[in-house]
């Protein structure tokens, strides 16, 4: 009786876990030093880059990326820091 209750509860705990699987978010980054229209281009490129980002859309005009991406695969620290690596500091916003 105890095997198979045990055996049963692995299960279920397998069963729980393939379910839990990661969540696409949405983090809208401030993205600084953006002065001239080709920059967005720029951002989005080394964003699209990350492992797990989903969609990336600039706003040049209001100095802003939004991006959908994979928690599971990737951190808001690695997409920000896509950004800043290519020139543009990026982080969260705080709106």
């Amino acid at each position: 009786m105890n095997r198979i209750l045990l055996t049963t509860s692995v299960v279920l705990l397998i069963l729980v876990s393939a379910f839990a699987v990661a969540e696409e978010r949405t983090v809208v980054l401030n993205v600084e030093k953006m002065h001239c229209a080709l920059r967005p281009v720029t951002v989005r490129k080394a964003i699209e880059k990350v492992d797990g980002v989903k969609n990336v859309v600039v706003d040049f005009d209001r100095k802003t990326a939004t991006v959908i991406y994979d928690d599971d695969a990737t951190t808001i620290e690695r997409i920000a820091d896509a950004s800043t690596n290519v020139g543009y500091p990026a982080a969260p916003s705080r709106e």
